[in-house]
């Protein structure tokens, strides 16, 4: 991931930190009210002016207009952008007072029938001459009604100018309007005080690696500040988030500015804290000056390597024996760059191949013979890429060069990736004789870039915490291997995820916004402290026979674990109709007793009460089968290593989206010893007690469809091979209600997955430069159907327009996409062949699996509508968990 710095921000609607001063208030735009506990300005236009507002690019045209209004009778109206960056600015420089905090606040709408866009609030801040450009909120808005746009800054340092804006990126023609805009000065928050009665992390851990953060200088300047007492407290690794880049360290040729940097690795020999180095050679935040010459050429090996050996001699050479270790080069490997050994074809590798790589780990060695000097990236979980990086790391070390450890970044998410990739990413390594790091740890609380939360849900922080302890159990084992795990940040106020890749809320850290300890934080040291959280499932809409036999319809739902301190007793999927909940227990334990028996507990209404009301029931299934059919029917059938309950529940009502409180017990009977293991509720209080049962939700459940086995050529002709395929149809809108769609056939063979897609559509289109919103066709590969948050190593995104133009995510398995396009009488015909990635699946398998039709109506660039077969979120390709099911079947 790219690190766009650390940033402090305050919570609020996707609240980020700005740093401003304070000036006279003598040029208020309209209204500026001072008082000894706020500011406020306000402007809603209501006298028929822009009230201050002016263009940024000098194109766009702003008028009071009486078009629309939130409040009153006028507002800002936008027209006349031809750039992203185009739109209404204020300047606010003469009203801030440095160390306020401030609360702005806005409405935007569109004009009416305009489709739905992307704006953003930002501000616009220079400090000591440098321009930054800080996003406060972002959001969809329409023509169909206003949408408030609200966030809070923190103003922390002297400016020259500051200004607020807002702007289309993604959408440089968008009009909208703008009313009813506001900033007022807050009340001083309580002061923060950081909890010095609670375990020091550096201590708990003291046993097994460092445990380090990542900081900006502002936050230790002054060493008795509550942000520099919780690193002093916690940790014992520093790293400096952006202070020795090069940008920082070496803006222009020769002339080096250490100031900044100085101050973090100062403060960490002060205190006792062993200070990383980060980074030395990045293809990002390097100026652009190093790879040029003086005739704005690009510079030659000769002269690049020269500079880079100056720069390295002066950084490192100057904090030798102050810092232990150095992020030599980061994020030197891009696999979908197609470079030999997936190496990033940056200007580094344009003009010096791998050798640059080879000449900073000797450069650094030379000017600091005693710092550990490690190769860092990202995604180091990924099979690809980490075979990539072990491989570069073996050749260097069999060249001689001074390669002592590799860093894994490890910006992961609350989903992704499993925990065991984390375990294989370290294994991964062990062969080479090298320290491993965790350098940037951070956990977002997003599964995607779409959502954003004004608040952070309490079931989110006890999975966060429940993770966090997971993925450190793992780092502990690995503890031979592991020399430090830094997090990037040390707070939830103190994130670049606020930022990026969206501006919202973010919470990835131990310590929440006013340094205080999270769950995730208890989760390390005492997870006793977390909560007991409320499980949640779904059942599928589908029926089952009650034979004690895995029919297809159970592949509709997933298997859910009953766990005993960490290890599956029990699993579990369900299923429904409008008559029954259909339940299938396979138990663990093969130690025999007939009073073995699975307990079923449902609340009929979810009402979670300490009492049992008229809709609450309790089931009890025995191993032996005793009294099927009394209350609900079932069948116990024996399995290799335990046995499965499989059984109709009776339950009145059940229709779509309904919640039911519900959960399941095992219990295990050997001689006088019964023990009983529980879903959710750990208590033992089910019998009577439906306040702690976790929450079933009936769902749809995905389509299915089966592909029989056979191979065909792709060449956009239909051979009478596919008339044996099943036909589905993207009849399911994500965006619009109608408009292109396609009739889709499947099959398979040993090598390849076999597609074709016939195409209803009216008008083709590709005016849009965006291949997305091109009139096209793709499917979606989750083979080995994990349904996960985000994709995994064998799951793609195959995109074919009418013009038969390819596009893939990602883009590694671009050479396993071969297709075929047709015109046909009302549209298009996609034939294609996808080369499984990795283990092929075999016969019965079923792969997660859809269709999707884009369709730009109109021609006029714009997609408007958006046909898919199951996965109506829109968010196909970012993670599988809404792809249907497609199971290969053995028939020919």
């Amino acid at each position: 991931m790219k690190k766009q710095g650390l940033k402090r921000s305050l919570s609020g609607v996707l609240a980020i930190a700005v740093m401003l001063a304070s000036l006279s208030l003598s040029m208020l735009p309209k209204q500026a009210e001072a008082a000894a506990s706020t500011v406020k300005l306000t402007t809603d236009f209501e006298d028929g002016t822009v009230q201050g507002w002016h263009g940024r690019g000098g194109n766009e045209v702003l008028s009071a207009s009486g078009v629309a209004a939130h409040t009153g009778s006028y507002s800002l109206q936008v027209t006349g952008r031809s750039q992203g960056w185009n739109g209404p600015q204020l300047d606010v420089t003469s009203m801030m007072t440095e160390g306020k905090t401030y609360a702005l606040a806005a409405w935007v709408k569109l004009p009416a029938g305009t489709a739905a866009s992307s704006v953003s609030m930002t501000v616009q801040r220079t400090t000591d001459g440098t321009t930054n450009y800080e996003g406060v909120t972002s959001g969809n808005v329409t023509g169909d009604g206003w949408v408030k746009f609200s966030g809070q800054y923190q103003l922390k340092q002297p400016i020259q100018s500051l200004s607020v804006y807002f702007e289309a990126s993604s959408n440089p023609t968008l009009d909208f309007y703008v009313d009813d805009f506001s900033i007022e000065q807050l009340p001083e928050p309580e002061p923060i005080v950081i909890q010095q009665d609670i375990p020091s992390l550096k201590d708990v851990f003291a046993d097994d690696f460092k445990l380090g953060t990542a900081v900006l200088v502002n936050e230790i300047e002054d060493p008795n500040s509550p942000d520099a007492q919780l690193v002093k407290k916690h940790f014992n690794s520093l790293t400096a988030g952006n202070e020795l880049k090069w940008d920082a360290t070496e803006p222009q040729e020769g002339q080096f500015n250490f100031t900044r940097s100085d101050k973090i690795v100062d403060f960490a020999v002060e205190n006792g804290i062993a200070m990383r180095g980060h980074t030395l050679i990045w293809h990002s935040q390097t100026p652009s000056w190093v790879f040029y010459d003086e005739n704005g050429n690009l510079a030659s090996k000769e002269l690049l390597f020269a500079r880079m050996k100056r720069h390295i001699d002066a950084v490192v050479g100057r904090y030798k024996g102050k810092i232990y270790a150095w992020d030599v080069v980061n994020e030197v490997l891009e696999p979908g760059d197609k470079q030999p050994g997936g190496l990033r074809n940056s200007l580094w590798y344009k003009i010096a191949g791998e050798e640059f790589i080879e000449k900073a780990f000797e450069y650094a060695h030379e000017a600091d013979p005693n710092a550990k000097l490690f190769i860092n990236d990202y995604n180091t979980n990924m099979p690809e890429k980490r075979q990539d990086l072990h491989d570069l790391i073996k050749r260097l070390k069999d060249k001689g060069i001074p390669v002592d450890g590799v860093g894994h970044q490890t910006h992961i998410g609350i989903e992704y990736p499993q925990v065991q990739e984390l375990d294989d990413m370290i294994q991964a390594f062990t062969d080479l004789n090298i320290e491993q790091q965790i350098t940037e740890l951070d956990m977002s609380v997003y599964t995607n870039d779409n959502d954003a939360y004004e608040t952070f849900p309490l079931e989110l922080q006890v999975k966060q915490a429940k993770r966090y302890k997971e993925i450190f159990d793992v780092f502990r084992k690995h503890a031979d291997q592991l020399t430090a795990v830094i997090f990037w940040g040390k707070d939830d106020l103190n994130t670049w995820l606020r930022t990026f890749p969206v501006d919202r809320n973010n919470w990835p850290l131990l310590f929440d916004e006013r340094l205080q300890a999270k769950y995730a934080y208890w989760a390390l040291v005492d997870p006793s402290r977390l909560p007991v959280d409320i499980q949640n499932a779904s059942a599928a809409n589908a029926v089952a026979e009650i034979d004690g036999k895995l029919e297809d319809a159970w592949n509709r739902s997933p298997y859910v674990s009953v766990k005993s301190e960490g290890t599956a007793v029990a699993k579990f999927k369900s299923l429904w109709d409008s008559r029954y909940l259909y339940l299938t227990v396979d138990v663990t334990d093969p130690s025999t007793n007939g009073n073995d028996a699975v307990e079923v507990f449902i609340d009929g209404n979810n009402g979670k009460t300490t009492s049992y009301e008229v809709d609450d029931k309790k089931y009890t299934f025995r191993r032996s089968g005793a009294n099927p059919g009394k209350p609900a029917d079932y069948k116990a059938v024996k399995l290799a290593d335990g046995y499965r309950i499989e059984a109709a529940i009776p339950v009145n009502g059940l229709s779509l989206n309904n919640k039911l409180g519900f959960d399941v017990r095992i219990v295990d009977k050997a001689g006088s010893t019964v023990t009983k293991t529980s879903w959710n509720d750990r208590t033992g209080s089910q019998d009577a007690d439906t306040s702690k049962y976790g929450v079933l939700t009936l769902i749809e459940g995905p389509q299915y469809t089966e592909a029989p086995m056979g191979s065909t050529v792709v060449d956009g002709n239909i051979d009478s091979l596919w008339s044996k395929a099943n036909v589905i149809t993207t009849d399911r809108w994500v965006q619009g209600t109608n408009g292109a769609t396609a009739k889709v056939r499947t099959l398979w063979d040993e090598g390849h997955l076999y597609v074709l897609a016939e195409v209803t559509d009216a008008l083709l289109s590709k005016k849009s430069p965006n291949v997305w919103e091109q009139d096209s066709v793709e499917i979606f590969v989750d083979q080995n159907q994990a349904a996960t948050a985000s994709y995994q190593a064998d799951d793609g995104q195959y995109r074919i327009n009418f013009d038969n133009e390819q596009s893939v995510n990602p883009g590694s398995l671009s050479g396993n996409l071969v297709s075929a396009v047709k015109r046909t009488a009302d549209g298009y015909l996609v034939e294609a062949s996808i080369k499984w990635n990795g283990t092929p699946p075999a016969a019965g398998d079923i792969i997660g699996y859809d269709v999707q039709v884009n369709n730009d109506e109109d021609g006029d660039g714009d997609r408007d509508s958006v046909a898919i077969w199951n996965d109506r979120t829109g968010l196909s390709y970012t993670n599988t968990s809404g792809f249907g099911l497609l199971k290969l079947s053995e028939t020919k």
